[in-house]
């Protein structure tokens, strides 16, 4: 097996390249098991089994879920559905309600891994055209371009070309109806000195909780990419396109978890009856396109130094949809009614063959109670047998543009390598919400594509700068990282309808420091240590919300201390690493109203964000990969984290501690106390896997154990929390191997994989405020044959 040493480009770039290439014989085991890069922070790199543990219809954050401190949690195996995708990684989060960790794109930020205008990894790259994941728990490499990167980032790089002329299709069936079909060109070179492909999929799954018409997703994604040498300069472009329509899971309760747990709530018939219809799967649905293209220039300007400079442009459309069992009766601001913002007058869910609001019935029970009560006035018994049930189709839209540019400067100096840059973006995004009414609620949800009511439109335009500088200098067997960077981001909101531009809000850092050691003990053996400042500016969505108090709210900072070891030997690569992290001035949205049962459909611009304190987190991370023999690996990683909060929750406590009373007198139901296990944060993972390689043949088999969790305060008395069991899940996946070559054929390979092979009934990840979660996915299975020619 290679050992990494001291910390260079070549090794680096060895690494990588060999981290994307799969199992073919033992001469290639030997070179491949890489487990972390030599730097004086925490950080993992996939192993090539771990792509092979997953479906090719599974999306690219699966392959990272086994590496320690990481939980992925998505609605089924295929990540069929971004509303219920949830990551974590040492106490922080990306989920519905936050966005804690940093996301990039062969080292291009992601545009956020929000729900509302951003786009996770999986819109970027298809699974056959992942090289490798680069994982930095707790901090990120000093250049990492993110204004999410609190608590570590994850860089998903994509596959180089290759350098002969081939063509690739898969073939994918599965559970659920799963089904998939991917194309690949590779042109070989070009001109002497261009490799390119070109590939298509499409992609399409139901949902596996439900039958018949349950929704499911829909997606078509497309990549371009080239790479071009000319001497000293490097020149590489890449071009993804995704078209996706989404059905989303429901988050349950655990009483509702513990009474059904293979229902999410959703309904999948329609009974003509609004109120129940509410919850009719396919009318919550999640639809986006993503454009993202950048061009990569890397200019060697002497045997010392390297420029790289990267233009990109991101394009995201598309919107969310939610059927309320109403219509509105929008009026402006003199009362009047009117079809453009202003607000909500009253709701009513009946009305009269002219369309006119009907009342209900004083003498009936006007609400019903399943699934939740959702309002009054709903009953179809309150009303006379005429009487024609309505209900709305509620948009949001989401648009974003944004135009950048990363510049990265390497330069060695005898001892010294030093590494210095900028980023720049500027970023607009639309939001808006629009009612249609649904022409005929007994029927079906078909709705009128002219909106009754917008009920706001809104531009937010960001500027975000950053800058960093860092010196590594080499001593002995030393080796000393310092470094500095500051982001300079200014968001400024625009109403449509007021027609008033808010005032700029600066949501800048302080200049944040870095540092860092790397002792080479011996040729397998490193001690590292570092310290780093993390920063994530306040989200444009802040402005959105009237109830804000922008000139108290804080960007979210944290500090992070790492110190490891590092042991890379012949048949045995291993990490360990012990962190303590201080996460300060959390922000989090308080819904109005948000005691209240049911969906608040109209809360449109509401709410408000407030900062709710800091969270501690300290923890160990292991992980080893052994050789067993030349064709049976192991690999291990186990995770041990304790995140506790800071202070009480400030929506329900006052400066002193005492909980406040809401305007009936009765105690705010507080989310958490100072001392509190952060909610939805498994203090212990544990992961064992095992591949086999034979000739063509492969087997592998991997279980991984997430540990209890803790929700939200059920009695702020008792201190009775919401208590989330621990579950193991079991995936095996095989597959076959072969260069053919015969008539038309190259190779062939059959990949077959089952994830939660005992089916496993479990809540897998929350919504972030510890009262429901969703369920995870039952036994699924796929099949794919991939021919290349």
């Amino acid at each position: 097996m290679r050992t990494l040493t001291k910390k260079t480009s070549l090794s680096l770039a060895l690494a990588l390249a060999f981290s994307s290439m799969g199992y073919a014989n033992e001469a290639e085991i030997e070179e491949i098991t890489v487990v972390a890069k030599p730097t004086s922070y925490a950080n993992n790199v996939i192993e090539p089994a771990m792509l092979e543990q997953q479906s090719s219809v599974s999306s690219v954050l699966s392959v990272i879920d086994n590496l320690p401190g990481i939980s992925i949690n998505e609605g089924d195996a295929f990540g069929g559905d971004d509303w219920s995708t949830t990551i974590t990684m040492r106490g922080f989060s990306i989920d519905g309600n936050q966005q804690q960790l940093g996301m990039t794109i062969d080292g291009i930020p992601n545009g956020g891994s929000n729900y509302g205008g951003g786009a996770k990894a999986n819109r970027y790259l298809d699974s056959e055209n992942l090289a490798t994941v680069e994982v930095g728990q707790g901090t990120s490499d000093i250049a990492s371009a993110s204004l999410e990167a609190l608590g570590g980032t994850f860089n998903f790089v994509s596959k180089d070309p290759t350098l002969e002329r081939n063509t690739t299709f898969a073939y994918t069936q599965g559970d659920h109806n799963a089904t998939r079909f991917y194309i690949k060109h590779d042109t070989g070179t070009l001109f002497d000195n261009t490799q390119a492909y070109a590939s298509y999929s499409q992609t399409n799954t139901s949902r596996w909780i439900g039958d018949g018409s349950n929704g499911g997703k829909d997606n078509q994604h497309g990549e371009i990419k080239f790479v071009s040498n000319f001497s000293a300069l490097t020149v590489t472009g890449r071009l993804s396109y995704d078209d996706v329509s989404e059905t989303n899971y429901n988050s349950v309760s655990l009483k509702q978890f513990a009474q059904t747990p293979d229902w999410d709530q959703l309904t999948w018939n329609w009974t003509g009856v609004p109120h129940f219809d509410q919850m009719f799967a396919e009318g919550w649905g999640t639809l986006r396109e993503n454009t993202l293209g950048y061009v990569k220039f890397e200019y060697a300007i002497s045997p010392s130094s390297l420029l790289t400079v990267s233009p990109y442009y991101h394009k995201n459309s598309g919107r969310g949809d939610w059927i309320p069992p109403y219509l509105t009766s929008p009026v402006d601001t003199d009362g009047k009614p009117t079809t453009q913002g202003g607000k909500n007058a009253g709701s009513y869910g009946f009305a009269d063959s002219q369309g006119n609001p009907l009342t209900p019935d004083a003498n009936c029970k006007e609400t019903l109670s399943w699934p939740w009560d959702s309002g009054t006035g709903l009953n179809p018994a309150c009303y006379p047998d005429t009487a024609t049930p309505v209900m709305s189709y509620r948009h949001t839209h989401y648009n974003k543009d944004r135009l950048g540019l990363t510049a990265d400067y390497k330069l060695t100096l005898g001892m010294h390598d030093i590494e210095a840059g900028i980023w720049l973006e500027q970023t607009d995004r639309d939001e808006s919400r629009d009612w249609h009414k649904v022409i005929d609620a007994r029927i079906y949800h078909h709705f009128d594509s002219t909106p009754y009511w917008t009920q706001y439109k809104n531009t937010f335009e960001t500027d975000t700068f950053k800058w960093y500088i860092q010196d590594a200098m080499t001593v002995g067997d030393f080796t000393f990282n310092i470094g500095a960077k500051q982001y300079l981001v200014e968001l400024q909101k625009y109403d449509h309808f007021e027609a008033v531009r808010s005032d700029k809000i600066n949501s800048d850092s302080d200049v944040l420091f870095s540092a860092g050691a790397l002792y080479q003990l011996n040729n397998s053996t490193e001690l590292f240590a570092s310290f780093s400042e993390n920063f994530s500016a306040i989200k444009d969505g802040v402005l959105e919300r009237d109830g804000s108090t922008l000139n108290e709210i804080k960007p979210e900072t944290a500090e992070n201390i790492d110190f490891g070891v590092r042991y890379n030997a012949d048949r045995l690569s291993l990490t360990a690493t012990a962190y303590s992290i201080a996460f300060d001035n959390r922000i989090t949205f308080i819904a109005p109203g948000s005691g209240s049962d049911g969906i608040d459909y109209t809360v449109g611009t509401n709410g408000s964000y407030i900062n709710v304190g800091g969270i501690d987190s300290q923890g160990v991370e292991l992980s080893a990969s052994y050789m067993l023999t030349n064709e049976w690996n192991i690999y291990t990683s186990y995770t041990s984290n304790s995140s506790e909060y800071a202070s009480h929750d400030p929506s329900a406590y006052d400066a002193n501690g005492v909980i406040l009373k809401d305007e009936d007198g009765n105690d705010v139901s507080p989310s958490f106390k100072k001392g509190d296990d952060v909610i939805d944060s498994p203090s212990d993972m544990f992961v064992i896997s095992t591949d086999y390689y034979s000739g063509d043949f492969r087997f592998g088999i991997s279980a991984k154990y997430t540990g209890e969790r803790l929700g939200a305060f059920l009695n702020e008395q008792t201190r009775a929390r919401n208590n989330v069991d621990g579950y193991t899940v079991l995936d095996i996946n095989a597959g076959y191997a072969a260069d053919v070559n015969a008539g038309p054929f190259k190779s062939i390979d059959i990949a077959f994989a089952v994830t939660n092979v005992t089916d496993k009934q479990y809540l897998s990840g929350g919504t972030g405020n510890g009262s429901t979660y969703f369920i995870g996915a039952p036994r699924t299975a796929a099949l794919t044959f991939t021919a290349t020619f």
